[in-house]
């Protein structure tokens, strides 16, 4: 685990603070080409994941979600031999993508196919660890151990989220205004980011993202 750079994040959250905050991703907002209009709920002192909600035509978006998401971009594109300053410049540009993206999934036709197949992919998960007796609070849990079925649900549910990732981002640039090869740089690399993010991660992290925990505690309680 990388260590934490103080120095680095007092730096994304100074120039997040000159900028705005609330007002940047207004702006971001604005700058889109919209024929629909979106509402955008902001919260200041709550950790609230950045994420849309198709069905309200909104987004959800926190100060403590973007500082996070910002100094884990940045971390990922310099740790692999690509300079990204960490400036007003790269912040804005980050805010405008990250919400161009959350609208991408707003106009994304097949959005609640998706999340249908999604769901059903989660319990066929849920299935087969109750099928096997698996105990999700094992820290030793790895990949290799699993079951291959339950290892198919696992890269089916990895595909079913990628998938919506890419459509979303596909959206996006198609509403996004990329003035410069910068812009179109900085976009592609948030883009890298926030689709890596998705090829991580084993059964315990799984179950933890997803809440497959909560829902086999309530089982075992009905049960």
């Amino acid at each position: 685990m990388a260590t934490f750079n103080e120095n680095n994040y007092r730096k994304i959250t100074t120039y997040y603070k000159t900028l705005g905050e609330k007002k940047l991703f207004k702006s971001s907002l604005s700058s889109l080409n919209l024929n629909k209009r979106v509402f955008l709920f902001y919260f200041k002192y709550k950790n609230i994941p950045i994420c849309a909600l198709p069905r309200l035509r909104s987004i959800l978006a926190s100060r403590h979600s973007f500082l996070s998401f910002c100094y884990n971009f940045f971390n990922f594109v310099n740790s692999n031999g690509v300079c990204v300053e960490i400036s007003e410049d790269s912040i804005s540009l980050i805010a405008k993508f990250v919400v161009s993206h959350e609208i991408g999934h707003i106009v994304d036709k097949n959005i609640y196919k998706s999340k249908e197949q999604y769901s059903a992919i989660i319990y066929s998960i849920i299935d087969k660890i109750i099928e096997y007796d698996i105990d999700v609070s094992n820290n030793n849990i790895h990949k290799e151990n699993i079951p291959d079925d339950l290892e198919k649900n696992l890269i089916a549910l990895k595909k079913n989220l990628i998938n919506r990732e890419v459509t979303a981002w596909n959206n996006a640039k198609s509403m996004v205004n990329i003035k410069n090869s910068h812009e179109e740089f900085i976009f592609n690399k948030v883009k890298e980011y926030a689709l890596a993010t998705y090829n991580f991660g084993n059964l315990k992290s799984v179950v933890r993202e997803h809440n497959i925990d909560t829902i086999l505690r309530y089982t075992k309680k009905v049960a």
